[in-house]
């Protein structure tokens, strides 16, 4: 499964923005991968809720340290709950592939590179660092990464 993600969806991954749950940590470090919309399938707010159960506690089992965040377009209307996962690059392709994306956010040094989960050559460095990336505004009701029933506010 080796396979270039199309270059529409490529730039679309690059103009991503963070919205943390929570406090992060001043230097944050590793992985940032969705638990929402595995294989890139928009998917119901049950099903995705269901996938984030079960991977969730899976990851904090095997005793990774996690941030929640939304990985989310610049206006907020595009949103997958996502975790930043305090991880080597090696395991943060193994642990994208485990939840089962296209693609993953590594940050190190307060930079933001995109990897292909199953294409190690396309990755690139984002134009802007992860902390002129992080957004505090408050969440819309609407998210169209939601299959149906995009009305429903999402909470985590």
């Amino acid at each position: 499964m080796h396979r270039q993600i199309e270059n529409e969806l490529w730039q679309l991954y690059q103009n991503v923005w963070f919205r943390p749950c929570a406090a992060l940590p001043a230097a944050p470090n590793g992985a940032i991968v969705s638990l929402w919309n595995p294989w890139g399938i928009k998917r119901t707010l049950a099903e995705n809720r269901r996938f984030q159960r079960l991977l969730y506690p899976a990851l904090k089992r095997k005793g990774y340290k996690m941030h929640p965040l939304w990985g989310t377009s610049a206006s907020l209307d595009y949103r997958e709950f996502s975790l930043l996962i305090v991880c080597s690059e090696q395991a943060a392709t193994r642990l994208a592939a485990l939840c089962y994306q296209k693609a993953y956010y590594f940050v190190q040094q307060d930079q933001v590179w995109l990897h292909n989960t199953h294409h190690s050559q396309q990755r690139v460095q984002l134009n802007a660092s992860f902390q002129a990336r992080i957004t505090y505004r408050a969440l819309p009701a609407h998210n169209a990464a939601i299959q149906g029933l995009n009305h429903l506010p999402l909470h985590v």
